[in-house]
């Protein structure tokens, strides 16, 4: 309610203004992301079907991608319509300060008002969200919840670009509306990044943050420590909030291994609550050196993001 509350102050103070344009329209969309959290929330919940055995837990990072496209796409909008304007030298219509009778009777205080408030809100709802974010492992919501900070610098942009009418350099609504477009297409770009390597199978990373997440880490080092395993090779992914993988283990001999993989699993899954499935296959040692590692020694240049 807090963020449509934002998109209707800003409506309501809606003039001529390049910039409080920009800046309404990215309110607007930026309540794209909560929709499609509640959205891949409810969608995620409906168990397999024949149809699609695996279920869909991937809906969280299909609604991830969806967002992040619209908010690049928004981006690119405003840089275009920014520039168009400064080019063309459309004048804005807001009354300049001593054409309004000087600064208190001007109307662009209800204008800068309407813009600290669309600022404070995403910024307060985004500190709260943003570590239940990381704690319910989505992107979604922690994309959802990083823009707040980002809103008070397209907040104070658009505040330069409305007392810059009020000053009679109309110039500065259009260059605040253009920084609002950059900021905007980098936010969108960032995400739409990030969700296209997590289509892509990516290593598992943490939110938030380029490092990979340590859960394979620690599932590599509990197989190895074990003395039936001479070797194993990790393969994770993310369905969502929720991740899956495989282990390729080279045994080392020994009776009863079917029993021992058993037991190898049920301590894997114990380990973390976003394992939604996790998979040990034996494997010789020529299959095994064929795929690389994935953790603990993998070269510097790949575990770059």
């Amino acid at each position: 309610m807090l963020r449509i509350s934002v998109v209707v102050a800003l409506y309501t103070a809606l003039g001529s203004s390049q910039a409080l344009q920009a800046i309404w329209l990215k309110s607007l969309w930026a309540l794209l992301p909560p929709f499609a959290f509640l959205a891949a929330v409810h969608i995620e919940a409906k168990p397999p079907t024949r149809r699609f055995p695996y279920g869909f837990y991937r809906a969280g990072t299909i609604a991830f991608l969806a967002s992040a496209l619209a908010l690049t796409c928004m981006g690119l909008y405003l840089l275009l319509a920014g520039a168009r304007s400064l080019v063309e030298h459309h004048q804005p219509g807001l009354t300049p300060i001593d054409a309004a009778g000087g600064w208190s009777h001007w109307p662009g205080w209800w204008i800068i008002a309407a813009l600290v408030y669309s600022a404070a809100v995403p910024w307060v709802i985004g500190r709260r969200r943003q570590q239940l974010a990381i704690s319910l492992h989505d992107k979604v919501l922690y994309a959802d919840a990083s823009m707040g900070r980002v809103n008070w610098l397209s907040g104070s942009a658009a505040i330069v670009g409305v007392l810059g009418i009020g000053l009679g350099a109309w110039w500065l609504d259009f260059a605040a509306t253009l920084f609002i477009g950059v900021d905007v297409t980098w936010q969108g770009a960032r995400h739409l990044r990030t969700a296209v390597c997590d289509l892509s199978d990516e290593v598992p990373r943490r939110v938030g943050s380029h490092a990979l997440d340590p859960l394979g880490g620690q599932i590599q080092d509990y197989l190895r420590s074990l003395d039936w395993v001479a070797d194993v090779r990790i393969r994770m992914r993310e369905e969502g909030r929720l991740l899956t993988g495989i282990a390729l283990v080279q045994p080392a001999g020994g009776h009863d291994l079917i029993a021992r993989f058993d037991q190898a699993r049920l301590d894997i899954e114990a380990m973390d609550w976003r394992l939604l499935d996790f998979h040990l296959v034996p494997v010789g040692d020529r299959i095994l050196e064929h795929y690389r590692p994935c953790y603990g020694d993998l070269p510097a240049h790949e575990g770059k993001p």
